[in-house]
């Protein structure tokens, strides 16, 4: 497994070189080799136990997989008592890589670069949004992002960015940087913190002291859950001594020590995980290999979120679709990188303090609405020099690319982001370096990836030229405008800002000024900074809305320098 070996060492790769061996020898079409493997495959069945997973296993590429290839010791005090001891669940990435290895080299390559101005997986050294959007810390004073906001890095490092931010950190967000946590939200199952495990609290560093550190003991238990109707997040942290920790802190209690060891823990509970984050079955079900979904919160806005409350796979088209099962293939695949890229609310607010854990599921043009009707506008932060909440966006792929010109001719995300490739040996699967199409585009990019993880260099699947002739200028050139578009919207924000902050809310007109600042920054902020294509995902639904934004921003500004100044 020479493509793992490569981003692991030591007992890592020893592990994942055993658990490999196990998976050829036992598992992935082979009979059981021991009496106790075959005793275990034998007590996961039956009419009393998982007779449903046995069917659908029975009916998939995974038909022959040893239970134990998964759930580790099932055969001792599971098989013994079921209701007293759950089954041990295998996420690693290398519980998979026996039979897919190259889908998890693929997953775990990086190549740090840049293929066109914008987009990517540049993050070494950091790359800064404000180096980008010079006046961005100006348009989000205040806000936690303003202190650290780097460009994105490739999906395998998205545990080692969070947990390295200097931003504040919650729970909630580790739902889309580890499928364990996940899987504990969507079903209410406890994780467990294994071994005593110090926790660095990079949120505490500054320029005069070294970053603080939580030790959280083995044996600590974590739940989680989020009420359906006001999306408030209810986690409990529970330490072998009784200590309890909550994300919903009375007026009593030490809410940042409650915050940080409720966040701690998790982090405490994942480290077998933590190079790497997600794991394979954060989108495939793990018994059947078909796609699945780990992310609660979208299933709950797929039900009934949005902006009309009437949810839906695409809650845009004419007829939404509520019924996963009965969505074309095109949108079951997109929903696997929505369950993450999509604007959500996540973790404790800096308006009210409620941790909250919530889909927008909407449009950016439709977010000023929906928060206000939803959330009373207290969902995020409020803004410094404003004095006034605004909405901070996260980044909103799945939402600008619904209604798309690509979107409407039936493409998905794993089209352009995750083409075939051809190993060695001939075989031919979807990559899983989900990066920028123009990676895939790049002879150069594409052959030094190819060459990193063992596959055939020859076998180049182009995503744009499957449909087109080199399109790669014509898309750069799309990107190019839409940043040179928004610079005039980031200076109309960014003086909108600054005058708002030298009146007085009750002014007649304050109101006025306020709402249609309010109305271009979640466009500019949803649509430019969070949403990382710079536009290429919905060129003229972006343009439409620069222009939009751009109209609201002259209208605060000019309300604003006709008012009276404090």
């Amino acid at each position: 497994m020479r493509g793992i070996g490569a981003r692991r060492t030591g007992i890592a790769v020893l592990a994942a070189l055993t658990i490999g061996l196990l998976l050829v020898l036992t598992g992935c079409g082979a009979e059981p080799t021991s009496s106790s493997e075959r005793a275990a495959q034998e007590s996961c069945g039956g009419s009393e136990c998982h007779d449903d997973v046995i069917a659908v296993r029975a009916n998939g590429p995974h038909k022959d997989a040893e239970c134990l290839t998964c759930h580790e010791g099932a055969d001792g005090e599971h098989a013994t008592d079921p209701q007293a001891t759950d089954a041990d669940i295998a996420w690693e990435i290398e519980s998979c890589a026996g039979c897919h290895e190259g889908e998890a080299v693929t997953y775990l390559y990086d190549d740090n670069a840049k293929p066109g101005p914008f987009g990517g997986s540049q993050r070494i050294p950091a790359q800064p949004k404000a180096d980008t959007f010079p006046l961005y810390n100006q348009i989000v004073a205040g806000h936690a992002f303003a202190k650290d906001y780097n460009e994105e890095g490739a999906h395998a490092f998205m545990m080692k960015d969070h947990r390295e931010t200097t931003r504040g950190k919650f729970e909630t967000c580790v739902q889309c940087k580890s499928t364990k946590v996940a899987y504990a939200w969507k079903t209410g199952k406890a994780l467990v913190v294994e071994n005593d495990t110090a926790v660095e609290l990079n949120h505490t560093k500054t320029a005069d002291a070294p970053a603080k550190s939580l030790k959280v003991p083995a044996g600590t238990t974590i739940t989680y859950s989020t009420d359906e109707k006001t999306r408030a997040v209810d986690a409990k942290v529970t330490t072998p001594d009784g200590k309890t920790f909550t994300s919903k802190p009375d007026k009593s209690m030490d809410a940042t020590a409650n915050y940080n060891m409720t966040w701690a823990s998790t982090i405490a509970a994942t480290t077998e995980t933590e190079d790497y984050g997600t794991s394979c079955s954060h989108c495939h079900d793990p018994h059947s290999a078909k796609l699945d979904y780990m992310r609660d919160s979208m299933l709950d806005a797929i039900a009934n979120g949005g902006v009309e409350g009437s949810g839906g796979v695409n809650p845009y088209a004419s007829s939404p679709n509520t019924d996963i099962k009965q969505a074309k293939l095109s949108d079951k695949r997109i929903l696997a990188c929505a369950q993450c890229h999509v604007e959500y609310t996540c973790g404790k607010s800096g308006v009210d303090g409620v941790d909250r854990d919530a889909f927008g599921w909407s449009k950016a043009s439709d977010l000023h609405r929906l928060y206000t009707d939803v959330f009373e506008y207290k969902q995020d932060w409020r803004h410094k020099v404003i004095g006034q909440p605004l909405i901070k966006s996260q980044h909103s792929e799945t939402e600008l690319y619904w209604e798309s010109v690509h979107y409407d001719a039936g493409v998905a995300c794993s089209d352009c982001h995750m083409p075939e490739v051809r190993d060695t040996n001939g075989r031919i699967f979807r990559s899983h370096w989900m990066t920028s199409p123009f990676k895939y585009e790049s002879n150069e990019l594409f052959a030094k990836f190819a060459t990193s993880t063992g596959l055939d260099a020859s076998y180049n699947d182009k995503p744009c030229a499957r449909c087109h002739e080199d399109r790669t200028a014509a898309g750069m050139a799309q990107q190019k405008a839409v940043f040179e578009r928004q610079k005039h919207v980031q200076q109309l924000l960014a003086d909108s800002a600054g005058a708002l902050g030298t009146l007085k809310p009750t002014e007649a007109k304050y109101n006025e000024a306020l709402l249609a600042h309010r109305q271009a920054h979640v466009l500019w902020e949803n649509l430019i900074v969070s949403e990382n294509s710079m536009g290429f995902h919905n060129y003229e639904e972006v343009m439409d809305s620069l222009a939009a934004a751009e109209k609201f921003a002259n209208q605060a500004l000019a309300i604003a320098m006709a008012l009276p100044q404090k």
